[in-house]
């Protein structure tokens, strides 16, 4: 392979790691939403636990914690990996 083919291929390969730039608030700040995602869970135990008798304490509790289970998956995908 020439060395200009070869160059042509190694700045393709950089430019493709360049352009996946994640601009969402999620990967800016994952820590924060991992935290709100676990007063979401929070918040619907505790509304799982004392509200028992209501009908709609009882969905506001499984939708925040649905909810809050899905935002800390995310958040914690988006977390720096420690190596």
């Amino acid at each position: 392979m020439s060395k200009r083919k070869n160059k042509s291929k190694a700045r393709k390969i950089t430019n493709k790691h360049h352009s996946m730039k994640r601009s969402s608030l999620l990967f800016k700040y994952p820590r924060s939403f991992f935290f709100i995602g676990t007063a979401f869970i929070l918040t619907g135990i505790y509304l799982f636990v004392t509200g028992m008798h209501n009908h709609a304490k009882f969905g506001l509790a499984i939708l925040a914690i649905f909810v809050g289970t899905v935002i800390a998956i995310f958040a914690n995908s988006a977390l720096p990996k420690k190596t």
